[in-house]
């Protein structure tokens, strides 16, 4: 579930594209049909065992947990360029669409919040996930304490206050509560009196938070030990009706389903439950001895913890995105795999992890089977729009076509769309590879909205099929390579004897992409049109919202571009923003929300 990257010319345009060298394997049934994972749409509350958004519905939190924030690192995880750090838009974007996810984990230092600019260092970061649509857990580390000093007190104080107008954030009060931390005699962390120690050290904390004026939930999280809230009863539960119970499972501990019912699942019958950081611990040599060595008995593992979770409605967080971990690198953002084995406490390359297992279950697809991209990276794909298949595609050879329109056989295979109607389409085909690789093609315009199935058709009978999710718009920007880094599209400037001139603005080197300066005139500002995919069925160009560095910029017009699978997006740069030199593009349309790409503002800054 990676984005396009090794670059391709489809009818004068240039595509990405990403080829696996993956080993043959059978293909089983696919599973249940695909959703796409809701936005967050606070504020929130609790009811009953349940996390309830502003409309009222269900939400389960399926999420990962980021690197910590540190202000002396800011500069470094925000990074952009040949790699983007971990907190940065693109990467944030990439774990929304990519991966399926819709909130993150941030964990805090609350000894560095005393430095002036460091809540609103902070709120730049939550400000960006909010804005990809990802739900914030601001977690609190007091590092070297096993239950909170007045030190976490006195942040929250602080805290609270800072992000209690923050709808899509929650506040998870300690992190790390450790049963070394019991005062002498309290016997077992578990016991009764053990909880309770715990559970007057959880509802100070939320007092803090509740005086500070902020009403969204409170994460409490268990003991951090193999039991995490084993034995927790009524008599454990804080005081306050906007609360979600908080466990980090281990996987030695919870390789069944009774195991997994004694730490959360009773709990989870009467409160929410949140499962975060839980991972196979790889790098964690006493760990990974408890993981088993055969990738598809480790596979089977993490399935069954995300099946439980499914059941009961438990939401999750897993892993951390960061190379080693649920991703590979922070270059191409491509996830992690148990494919090639692993060595415990090692740094094997390509890095081993969840990644694809994670997306898999997110997508509702076949491990090492196909799957489908849409031109932002998302499961969700529009009807009209460029879509990206991977995995046993097993062309007879490489080919792209020569000329409009778009053939519907290439490579002596042939991709079908059946929609949620049952109507079954031929689909145009703009590149395909030969044995494991990818192949581009078009969604049907007719398709209906909704669960569909591609299947590749191949001239000996064989087929694979992947669940899709077809959509009226699934908007995406169109880069050089890999869904990310300097958008594709031109600027076209009036000359002073009324001659027109376009150029680019953007430029790639191999697989090294560059966001070119646009001009930008004090007075007149700049006409940008970006190449993109997914917009075509949008309403209006109202309802198309373009943010550059968090402000919205006009779209002038939109519309189905002259090369199959791709629109165009036209919008005017106000020249308040000349001068800001390289940042952030994101889209929305309908709810959903596009890759973020970069684009550079030229021209001199505004006097202040």
């Amino acid at each position: 579930m990676n984005c396009p990257r090794i670059v391709v010319s489809v009818f004068g345009l240039l595509l990405a594209g990403s080829v696996f060298h993956l080993a043959a394997a059978s293909l089983p049934a696919l599973p249940k049909h695909q959703e796409i994972t809701p936005n967050p749409a606070g504020p929130f509350h609790v009811s009953g065992n349940n996390i309830l958004d502003s409309k009222g519905h269900v939400f389960l939190l399926r999420g990962t947990q980021l690197t910590d924030f540190h202000l002396k690192t800011v500069e470094r995880d925000n990074r952009a360029g040949d790699d983007f750090g971990p907190h940065s838009a693109t990467s944030l974007s990439a774990i929304r669409l990519r991966f399926n996810m819709n909130a993150v984990r941030l964990p805090v230092d609350i000894l560095e919040s005393g430095a002036p600019e460091y809540f609103s260092e902070l709120a730049n970061v939550v400000r960006r996930a909010n804005q990809v649509d990802l739900l914030v857990v601001l977690a609190a580390r007091e590092p070297g304490a096993g239950l909170p000093s007045s030190e976490t007190a006195e942040f929250w104080s602080h805290c609270a206050a800072y992000f209690k107008d923050y709808p899509n954030v929650i506040f998870d009060v300690f992190s790390d509560p450790s049963p070394s931390a019991l005062p002498a005699g309290t016997g077992d962390p578990h016991s009764r009196a053990g909880w309770t120690v715990w559970r007057n050290n959880m509802q100070g904390l939320v007092k803090v938070v509740r005086a500070a004026g902020a009403t969204q939930p409170i994460a409490v999280t268990a003991w951090k030990d193999d039991r995490t809230f084993e034995g927790a009863d009524s008599e454990a539960l804080i005081d306050d009706t906007n609360i979600i119970y908080e466990a980090s499972p281990r996987f030695g501990n919870i390789r069944t389903d009774a195991q997994r019912r004694v730490q959360f699942g009773l709990l989870a019958s009467l409160v929410p439950v949140l499962a975060s950081g839980w991972d196979l611990e790889l790098d964690d040599a006493s760990a990974c001895a408890a993981v088993p060595s055969d990738p598809s008995v480790a596979a089977a593992l993490v399935q069954g913890n995300l099946d439980y979770f499914d059941a009961h409605q438990i939401s999750w967080s897993a892993s951390t995105f960061e190379p080693g971990k649920l991703i590979v690198d922070l270059s191409y953002l491509d996830a992690s795999t148990l494919d090639n084995g692993w060595t415990c406490g090692g740094s094997g390359r390509p890095s081993a992890g969840l990644g694809r297992l994670i997306q898999g279950h997110m997508r509702a697809s076949v491990q090492r089977g196909l799957f489908v991209v849409s031109g932002s990276g998302s499961p969700d794909v529009a009807r009209g729009g460029l879509s990206i298949a991977y995995g046993p595609v097993m062309a007879a050879y490489d080919a792209k076509p020569t000329k409009s329109p778009a053939p519907l056989s290439l490579g002596r295979i042939a991709v079908r769309v059946t929609d949620s109607l049952g109507a079954t389409r031929p689909a145009g085909m703009l590149w395909t590879s030969a044995g494991w690789g990818q192949t581009n093609f078009v969604i049907p315009q007719e398709s209906a909205v909704g669960p569909a199935v591609m299947t590749i058709v191949r001239e000996d009978g064989s087929r694979s099929s992947s669940n899709i999710t077809i959509a009226d718009t699934a908007p995406g920007f169109l880069t050089g390579i890999s869904c990310r880094g300097p958008a594709l599209g031109s600027i076209t400037k009036i000359l002073a004897d009324g001659r027109t001139s376009t150029s680019a603005i953007s430029s790639c080197n191999g697989t090294h992409c560059r966001a070119i300066p646009i001009p930008i005139v004090s007075g007149s500002g700049a006409t940008v049109r970006l190449v993109a995919s997914g917009f075509r069925h949008a309403a209006s160009a109202q309802d198309i919202d373009v943010n550059i560095a968090g402000v919205r910029v006009p779209v002038v017009s939109y519309g189905a571009d002259q090369y199959p699978g791709t629109d165009f997006v036209e919008i005017k740069i106000p020249d308040t923003l000349r001068g800001l030199g390289e940042t952030d593009l994101v889209g929305h349309v309908n709810g959903r929300v596009s890759n973020a790409v970069r684009i550079n503002l030229g021209g001199e800054k505004p006097a202040l």
